[in-house]
């Protein structure tokens, strides 16, 4: 299987659907996953990718089958780093990113191409708002070529935590619910990520209407629906314990916080990418943090009113957290609806 190596030796895994028949005016969708969940969530979109003038490449973080692993030093500052080590162990991983992308567009773009859209899937957002901030930092020849190809930034449901945003009083997660036995936090955690809610009125923007345990009974957990086999492709369950769950931790609020400054509402990082256009998508039946993420980076973005950080607000009715899995057509139509 493809993978990309960077100067420094770092490889990054990725899956290609290749080139749609014509070879023409296509975009090439990059998508990063999110906690345990690694590239092959996204394989039932790939077929679909060529109908819809797509070329859709998903890359293995570090640490996820394919990529490369952490030296312990780099895992020791994820579990126990100081906030600038934090923060600058997301810059690295931004800077690495990128290269991948700029990578992606040297070797596989013909000149006949279209552009580019970066999107990320759930906490994977962390490392493309990594990338977004990372653009000053990298060589010039890098940030002209993503600068003139990247028209589109996809944050595509992601939880409240990946924007440093801390649980309001009385919210918990299956992270954070002391009812739950620690033996018992995997198999509740996956039923609960993959669960429909029954949010009351979302329009109101009032955190007493999202709920953590209704559910919608008529319909099954995603995760119920799996089989050995497609739960095996699609997933690693070792990472998260070596770093990805740390990141959902409140002592990384305050490095993630800061990056989202940047990278979302830094002007000069925006105008430093070309201004490409920016979407914020979440469905309503999601877990409640998600919900909750939207509304904070919305509330944000409206307060600072500008055409130059303008970010695109859209919800996805009656979708759960893998829509991308439950109706991949769907979720297709919802990421093309981004493209300019």
């Amino acid at each position: 299987m493809p993978t990309l190596t960077l100067n420094s030796g770092v490889e990054f895994f990725y899956t290609d659907s290749g080139v749609p028949l014509g070879g023409d005016d296509y975009t090439t969708l990059v998508i990063i996953h999110g906690h345990t969940f690694h590239s092959g969530t996204f394989q039932r979109i790939s077929p679909l990718a060529h109908s819809n003038s797509l070329r859709v490449v998903c890359v293995n973080r570090r640490e996820y089958p394919g990529s490369s692993p952490y030296s312990a030093e780099e895992l020791n500052v994820f579990a126990s780093g100081t906030d600038a080590q934090k923060a600058g162990i997301l810059e690295q991983q931004g800077r690495d990113l990128a290269l991948f992308v700029d990578g992606i567009i040297e070797t596989l773009l013909g000149p006949k191409a279209g552009g580019v859209a970066l999107c990320a899937w759930s906490m994977g957002n962390i490392f493309l708002l990594s990338l977004i901030a990372s653009i000053q930092t990298l060589p010039a020849n890098t940030r002209a070529r993503l600068s003139r190809h990247v028209q589109n930034i996809i944050l595509f449901q992601p939880p409240c935590f990946v924007f440093g945003v801390l649980d309001p009083p009385g919210k918990v997660t299956p992270h954070t619910d002391p009812t739950i036995a620690p033996a018992a936090l995997g198999p509740t955690f996956a039923k609960w990520v993959s669960s429909y809610f029954n949010h009351r009125d979302l329009s109101t923007h009032d955190v007493d209407h999202l709920t953590y345990t209704d559910t919608d009974a008529s319909k099954l957990p995603t995760i119920f629906g799996l089989q050995p086999q497609e739960l095996a492709s699609m997933t690693d369950f070792a990472p998260p314990e070596k770093y990805d769950s740390f990141l959902a931790l409140p002592a990384f609020a305050g490095p993630l916080a800061r990056q989202v400054d940047k990278a979302l509402f830094d002007p000069a990082v925006r105008s430093a990418w070309g201004a490409p256009t920016v979407w914020h998508l979440y469905g309503t039946a999601e877990p409640w943090n998600i919900v909750y993420g939207g509304w904070d980076i919305e509330s944000r973005a409206r307060a600072i009113d500008s055409p130059a950080l303008a970010i695109n607000f859209r919800t996805i009715d009656g979708a759960n957290h893998f829509l991308v899995w439950e109706d991949p057509e769907k979720a297709v139509k919802e990421l093309k609806a981004c493209l300019s």
